[in-house]
């Protein structure tokens, strides 16, 4: 008896395991995407029911983006092979009978806030700095603080550099602002500022710093993927929103971290840049607050939002050329400097840096020529960089941060020679 029931049981085990190395019926093994030394990239989807497949991506850049039609085979993967690809931090989606989805079998993805996209990374030598790469790295702490201002317990995400734990250094702040539809998650997934950082550090090219990266929209305190947002005003029926968040930085945000982390506080070591809207809140938060801010940076300042400054004008003859928002609208130099109480000529004694860039296909550029005639007119110094063949994107304002790292904290021989 004992030996018939061992048989048996061997028998259902080894019955077991042949059934578990048996071939079975299911979709065939699919990589997406698959990226070729010679920066090609092939795209594949497993989907045999569907009758039009297609891949939509950011690339080659500037003011283009491509939709590649996929080919379906006997097995009914369509694929699609794009490029050569430059090296860069592509985005992408797949359209399946005109509906967006995910490449389901690439993880790496991005939110910028309600939208989430397929992430695709060109290695070379101008993607290098946005990779992980073996270098120490900082830490990125998701921080809660209590902001009276904004009347509520708003989050900020809060970068420190290698070594920060074990030490007792303090070290330089920059608050980095995202833009109209971003969150505090916006620069960390869609911008690699900690990437960015963690490999301009280790290449000795920036100071290692803190770099804190707040939610700069009161209406919401955390990004909306984690904290729903309550119904808020219009922003022409909240005529003090542009102006909450600026207050809310400088009363409560400083302060806390100044408490909480190592932080130098002296203004010399403080450093304030945003980009679109959150440029525009650089500037006016930088210009009402000398007395704390040394170093001030606006990346495609979207300045027609500031109170009172914004005014219709024409579309420029080179309209079809440019991509971004407020293509017809611009802003009225005389109220925009009023708005700046400390724009003029002594603040070129206060400042170490006041940095101004954009790409040059933004339709932000006739409003950016008027602040450029502003500060002239005013007799203020400015660095200025303008990026050819970039648009209101991600990516120009990493190669803006990757540009502008470099230049904060440094000597004021090292800092002229950047300029």
């Amino acid at each position: 008896m004992k030996t018939h029931t061992a048989v048996m049981i061997g028998f259902l085990l080894s019955a077991g395991m042949l059934a578990a190395q048996a071939p079975t019926a299911g979709p065939p093994p699919v990589v997406s995407p698959e990226v070729r030394p010679d920066g090609r990239v092939t795209f594949r989807l497993f989907a045999p029911e569907a009758s039009n497949v297609s891949v939509t991506g950011d690339w080659p850049g500037g003011i283009h983006s491509t939709t590649t039609p996929m080919a379906k085979d006997d097995k009914g993967v369509w694929s699609a092979t794009v490029g050569p690809l430059r090296p860069e931090f592509w985005i992408y989606t797949f359209s399946l009978n005109g509906v967006t989805i995910l490449d389901p079998r690439n993880i790496h993805t991005r939110r910028n806030t309600t939208r989430i996209e397929n992430t695709l990374l060109i290695p070379g030598p101008e993607s290098a700095d946005y990779m992980v790469n073996a270098v120490p790295h900082g830490t990125v702490a998701i921080q809660w603080y209590d902001s009276p201002t904004a009347g509520a317990n708003r989050r900020a995400y809060v970068y420190t550099p290698p070594g920060y734990e074990r030490g007792n250094q303090r070290y330089p702040v920059l608050y980095l602002l995202h833009g109209g539809s971003g969150d505090e998650d916006a620069w960390f997934s869609c911008g690699r500022a900690s990437q960015i950082l963690d490999n301009l550090i280790a290449q000795g090219k920036a100071a290692p710093m803190i770099v804190v990266m707040p939610n700069c929209n009161t209406t919401r305190i955390a990004a909306p993927d984690f904290v729903p947002a309550p119904p808020s005003l219009p922003a022409a029926q909240d005529p003090g929103r542009f102006r909450r968040f600026p207050e809310s930085l400088v009363k409560d945000l400083v302060p806390f971290i100044d408490k909480t982390y190592r932080a130098r506080t002296d203004r010399g070591s403080r450093a304030i840049a945003g980009l679109s809207v959150g440029g525009a809140q650089t500037m006016y938060t930088a210009f009402n607050n000398l007395d704390l801010f040394a170093w001030v940076a606006a990346f495609s300042g979207g300045y027609p939002v500031m109170p009172g400054a914004g005014i219709d004008v024409p579309a420029p003859p080179d309209a079809a050329s440019l991509r971004g928002p407020d293509l017809t609208r611009s802003i009225d130099p005389v109220k925009f400097a009023a708005l700046l109480p400390q724009l003029n000529a002594s603040a070129n004694n206060r400042l170490r840096l006041l940095y101004i860039s954009i790409g040059a296909a933004d339709t932000l550029m006739q409003t950016h020529n008027v602040v450029k005639q502003v500060l002239k007119d005013k007799g203020v110094k400015y660095t200025l960089m303008e990026f050819p063949d970039y648009i209101h994107e991600w990516p120009v304002w990493r190669v803006t941060l990757k540009d502008l790292l470099p230049r904060l904290f440094q000597p004021a021989s090292r800092q002229g020679d950047l300029r």
